[in-house]
């Protein structure tokens, strides 16, 4: 599945590689300012260099400023090519619709596939950026930390060192558990647009024999369930 989806990044590899520069400028700088903070606390203040503090507060200043660019790089840059992996996806996905038989639309709703093809795949655009640029600015943030941690205070670092499986473990755990809810929220979302739909497009029917009664109560348990799930 992850390989399929990398395969929709080739068109747009030049956005997502800007994407991922801004997120590695990011990591970078945020992982700066603590050391050159203390660096000035317990050198340049100490030892009375204010000129070379003011300079350097200026360069920090600088930098925070280019950062606030690449965030607003990822922000819109990054949105626009997840916008476009899940057009390429769901191009392909109402292509291949129109090529599986008819057995298949006997047994499954349309509102159903409805949801597949417009909200199902809103998560895919936010995965498509939001994925690696977390993944890459938690990995620099972390792996910087610790190694610069090392350097101040080995011993300290080393239990932090050592929590941090303990951390991942507990957020993969239960990541397969939201994992579970979410697909679940999508099938019982899936069944109010199927329910919602057969409802609106037999509208004029339901209304000339007062059949409104059965439409609500049947809406009423889709609702129900959604809610449940959620």
């Amino acid at each position: 599945m992850i390989k399929t989806l990398l395969g929709y990044f080739k068109p747009h590899k030049k956005i997502f590689i800007l994407d991922m520069s801004c997120a590695i400028f990011i990591a970078l700088v945020d992982l700066a300012f603590p050391i050159i903070s203390r660096r000035a606390m317990y050198e340049f203040i100490p030892q009375g260099k204010y000129k070379l503090l003011f300079a350097v507060m200026g360069i920090v200043a600088g930098f925070y400023l280019l950062r606030s660019i690449g965030y607003y790089i990822m922000a819109y840059w990054g949105h626009t090519f997840g916008v476009r992996v899940e057009a390429d996806i769901r191009r392909d996905l109402f292509s291949h619709l129109q090529e599986l038989d008819f057995g298949f639309y006997d047994k499954n709703r349309t509102g159903t596939l409805m949801s597949r093809l417009t909200g199902d795949l809103f998560e895919i655009t936010e995965l498509s950026h939001h994925g690696p640029e977390d993944l890459l600015i938690a990995s620099c943030t972390i792996i910087g930390a610790l190694i610069y941690l090392f350097i101040i205070q080995w011993r300290l670092a080393l239990v932090l060192a050592l929590l941090l499986p303990i951390v991942i473990f507990i957020i993969i755990s239960q990541r397969k558990g939201m994992s579970k809810a979410s697909a679940e929220v999508k099938k019982k979302m899936a069944d109010i647009n199927a329910d919602a739909e057969a409802s609106i497009s037999g509208i004029k029917t339901s209304r000339a024999f007062a059949n409104q009664a059965v439409d609500y109560e049947r809406f009423d348990k889709s609702n129900a369930k959604f809610r449940s799930a959620k």
